[in-house]
């Protein structure tokens, strides 16, 4: 059996793909990091997906570790790749969802998942409407963005207003979301196949509101609830994601919210603080996905 990983080039990788390489190698034959700028597509006669001299159909398994800064070049190579009947943990779909904000949010609405009340505009005017009848604090954030980047946290109507003038130079959407008050917790549910195979929760510093490492979040072990199971592998069905992370927060009268599904998540934080082997669980699914 042969897996493939899918994602940065050699000197790019972070601890979660090494750490998925080093027990792919475990349980694989190969295990081969393919820079995904480096894959070819060929269209001639049919269509094929190509690394080096190698169709990529002769590998058993696609891992990706797309980010949003490689989803404009993933979802190509994964339409080539839904085609062709590679194995892989989700869609070429699931690339431009998972990394857009509100197409996040408007799947799992579909889907009678909770999430915050949120709005996208284009407009300037109509997001001023939007924001006179918010509650504050109120929260803007950029369509793409990881780790809390992008997320702005207003705590009154003049700074909200001065950033959706910002992002209306910019030529961004402007995405207004509720502000649900929690005890400055993220909690994350990480899903293999029908599983959650870890959980634990990011606990803001002292006097942030924002929950992730980037703003001084410490991980800590955290056990979901039954409720919380459900709403992560619910979350994860509605986006076609066979692996990935579901974020959610739970407001002072319990009740949860998801804000985010990650289909590029990190594991360090989570393995260091549970000691769980979250990268070995991943590659055990995916074996169990190449015998089925």
């Amino acid at each position: 059996m042969k897996l493939a990983i899918l994602g940065p080039s050699e000197n790019f990788i972070g601890y979660t793909t090494k750490r998925l390489m080093e027990e792919g190698k475990k349980e694989f034959k190969g295990v081969e990091l393919f820079p995904i700028i480096d894959v070819r597509l060929k269209t001639h006669k049919g269509i094929d997906a190509l690394y080096g001299k190698k169709s990529v159909k002769e590998w058993d398994y696609v891992l990706p570790r797309i980010d949003s800064g490689r989803a404009e070049i993933g979802y190509p190579v994964f339409r080539f790749l839904d085609a062709m009947g590679v194995k892989k943990p989700y869609p070429a779909e699931t690339i431009i969802l998972a990394h857009n904000k509100f197409l996040t949010l408007e799947i799992l609405a579909r889907a009678r998942i909770p999430v915050p009340e949120t709005y996208l505009t284009g407009s300037k005017s109509s997001a001023k409407e939007i924001l006179d009848k918010q509650k504050l604090p109120i929260i803007i954030k950029l369509l793409a963005g990881f780790g809390g980047q992008g997320v702005m946290i207003m705590e009154s109507k003049d700074a909200a207003k001065t950033a959706i003038e910002t992002m209306k130079t910019l030529k961004q959407q402007i995405l207004i979301e509720e502000f649900v008050p929690n005890p400055g917790e993220d909690i994350r549910g990480i899903v293999a196949g029908d599983d959650v195979i870890a959980s634990y929760k990011m606990v803001a510093a002292p006097d942030e509101k924002k929950a992730n490492i980037y703003a001084g979040g410490k991980p800590k072990i955290f056990k979901l609830t039954e409720e919380m199971v459900d709403i992560v592998l619910r979350s994860a069905k509605a986006m076609r994601a066979d692996i990935c992370a579901v974020d959610m927060i739970q407001n002072k009268k319990g009740e949860i919210f998801v804000t985010e599904v990650n289909i590029n998540p990190g594991i360090q934080g989570i393995e260091k603080t549970t000691d769980i082997n979250v990268a070995q669980r991943i590659i055990s699914f995916i074996k169990s996905e190449v015998r089925a």
